[in-house]
């Protein structure tokens, strides 16, 4: 069994959550995980200690506790799931192609090309970058 800490201040230590859980019995260990981009702490941090009743007691007397100015939130960690990993936060559906956009009423014209469109090149604006002229454009504002 395993204890889920959150609301960890970022600052955090290892030693700082060891020794918080120190008290209550024998941990037996402590992870803080880190963002895989960044390698920076996530906030949150897993303990384990030595037996159920230990864990049981802490959870009651650590909840709300405050470390380092941030209350803390304390549960018997879950399982980690088996199925697909959830994508940062986008609770969305995936792509449906009967799907409306959310810009309704504007037309795409991005993935337009000349032959397909021959309208499309005449309304495509351009600048062209010039040694003179504000900021480096051309003032015309198209290509000639």
């Amino acid at each position: 069994m395993s204890i889920f800490v959150g609301n960890l201040p970022f600052r955090a230590e290892q030693g700082d959550v060891e020794d918080l859980f120190a008290p209550f019995g024998e941990v037996l260990s402590c992870a803080l995980p880190l963002e895989r981009d960044t390698g920076r702490k996530r906030g949150f941090a897993f303990v384990e200690m030595a037996d159920a009743e230990m864990e049981a007691r802490a959870i009651e007397a650590l909840q709300g506790v405050e470390l380092m100015g941030r209350p803390l939130r304390i549960n018997q960690a879950e399982p980690r799931s088996t199925g697909p990993r959830r994508s940062g936060g986008n609770a969305a559906p995936a792509y449906s192609p009967d799907r409306a956009s959310g810009a309704r009423g504007w037309e795409d014209r991005s993935y337009g090309s000349a032959a397909a469109d021959p309208d499309f090149e005449a309304a495509r604006t351009r600048r062209r970058r010039s040694g003179s002229g504000a900021g480096g454009f051309d003032q015309s504002g198209v290509d000639g």
